[in-house]
């Protein structure tokens, strides 16, 4: 489903699925646990499912977490279709890139 993100210099450590914006039919994929990048400083982006699992009936949450405080996430954001999904997986990377940035002109 993400294979096509550039997410250096994150590692991907979580990808089981092969969901597209085009083909929602496989809602098998739709869990709390969808995605899972691991970056360098403590960061993490986290994709998951909110609502009731394998439906339609709920919400995609990209979040990005530091130092494993998962009660307070940097960055939060909802996302209802895949497409929007897809569309917010570019602000998350942004985000980490430019915390990861911030972080070595401290």
């Amino acid at each position: 489903m993400f294979e096509a993100y550039d997410f250096e210099p994150g590692v991907v450590t979580y990808n089981p699925y092969k969901l597209s914006p085009e083909d929602m039919t496989d809602i098998k994929f739709l869990t709390e646990d969808m995605l899972q990048v691991e970056y360098p400083n403590g960061y993490i982006i986290d994709v998951g499912w909110y609502g009731e699992s394998f439906t339609l009936k709920g919400v995609f949450h990209i979040l990005i977490i530091k130092d494993f405080k998962w009660e307070k996430p940097v960055f939060r954001e909802e996302f209802r279709s895949v497409s929007e999904l897809y569309e917010g997986m570019h602000l998350a990377i942004e985000r980490v890139q430019f915390l990861l940035t911030a972080k070595r002109m401290d």
